[in-house]
């Protein structure tokens, strides 16, 4: 399977190509508020790189959130424009997820923290086996203080709110992204995605936007 992946919910930009659950090639900068400027650029060398146009490929792999709003609604705004141009389904990642499979906590179980704004963080927990990763909690937006920080942690972008905790520090990636979009495939996928729009779960109501 071919996939164009695209990871866009923090200050990173990343894409990537993937085939076969496997990152062929990637582009991936941190690049705060200037993913409409980049991502098109981005994709324009690797097309240039991989021949993305004379690929078939199979779909447009988009993390979908929880996550930055203005770099969700850019990322996914880019995948539907290409999914209309090539006549793609879009499978929308879970952008926890990606973090909690790309890390290095090897703990039967942990948390994912992503900064959102202010004092809010998003977060939720995961277990995990030797070939399986799972779900505890549904995704969710809390005050800094409301959290429970015991246990394994793996965090990107709250490093202002921490007091020397020796947390992982695990950005979200478009090689998982991609990687994630085809091993799920069958149950992410969506055909008609046109409506399809990001996870902002309610973290904006906790505060001001960034």
């Amino acid at each position: 399977m071919n996939i164009f992946a695209i990871e866009t919910s923090t200050d990173w930009c990343s894409i990537a190509f993937i085939q076969n659950e496997k990152c062929l090639s990637k582009i991936e900068k941190q690049i705060p508020r200037k993913h409409a400027e980049k991502l098109p650029e981005f994709y324009k060398s690797l097309n240039q790189k991989m021949s993305l146009d004379k690929i078939n490929l199979d779909a447009v792999a988009i993390s979908i959130g929880p996550g930055s709003f203005t770099g969700l609604r850019v990322g996914l705004g880019f995948a539907k424009g290409l999914a209309f141009a090539k006549g793609l389904p879009i499978v929308p990642v879970p952008t926890l997820q990606t973090i909690a499979t790309g890390c290095d906590i090897i703990s039967d179980e942990f948390t994912v923290l992503l900064y959102s704004h202010g004092e809010v963080v998003f977060h939720q927990k995961f277990s995990q086996t030797k070939d399986r990763l799972r779900a505890l909690t549904q995704e969710k937006a809390d005050i800094w203080s409301a959290l429970n920080l015991s246990g394994e942690i793996v965090q990107y972008g709250c490093e202002a709110l921490m007091n020397d905790e020796p947390f992982i520090s695990s950005p979200p990636s478009a090689e998982m992204t991609g990687i994630l979009a085809e091993k799920y495939f069958d149950d992410w996928v969506v055909h008609t995605p046109f409506e399809l729009v990001p996870n902002y779960i309610s973290a904006f109501t906790l505060g001001a936007k960034k």
